[in-house]
């Protein structure tokens, strides 16, 4: 069966200083700007989650939100997951691995650099850096979510929010 992931690092957060904690940053407006764009891309290309996975900080979660939007999905199908805040690969696949079969595509929103590690992982190191909103799409033929870290991926492809016209 086709499985999508679809690895996507949060907008474009506000300064450090401006929270006291990491975890609070919130999105810049152009962060808000990308997610909107990458997500209306995203329905350009058919891409649609059945899932979609979150960090619980501001930021990314916020980035979740405004794609689910976008696309029109609504945020019901969004899961704020503890384990996604600065992970490692290990950690991203521990939330993939037991996604249920009808599942066919899952949106992961993250930070580097996990997200990067997991996207360079995945694609068999197509890519070695996500930008903020930066996008990476990498598709299995797999019977199950726990098949994928031994295969070989069929399809990459990446989009940043400043290549979109």
């Amino acid at each position: 069966m086709k499985r999508t992931i679809v690895l996507i690092r949060h907008g474009k957060a506000v300064p450090v200083d401006t929270f006291k904690k990491d975890i609070d940053r919130v999105l810049a407006e152009r962060g808000v700007y990308d997610g909107y764009k990458i997500g209306y891309k995203l329905v350009e290309e058919k891409i649609i989650p059945d899932r979609i996975l979150t960090s619980p900080a501001a930021r990314a979660s916020h980035t979740a939100l405004i794609l689910a939007r976008a696309m029109r999905v609504g945020s019901g199908i969004t899961n704020v997951l503890d384990n996604l805040y600065h992970c490692t690969t290990d950690s991203i696949m521990s939330e993939i691995a037991p996604l249920p079969d009808e599942t066919q595509t899952v949106f992961l929103v993250g930070h580097n650099p996990g997200i990067t590690d997991m996207a360079y992982l995945l694609s068999g190191g197509a890519t070695t850096f996500l930008p903020t909103t930066g996008t990476a799409i990498i598709t299995f033929d797999a019977d199950s979510w726990a098949d994928i870290p031994q295969l070989q991926c069929l399809e990459f492809k990446m989009i940043k929010p400043k290549e979109i016209k």
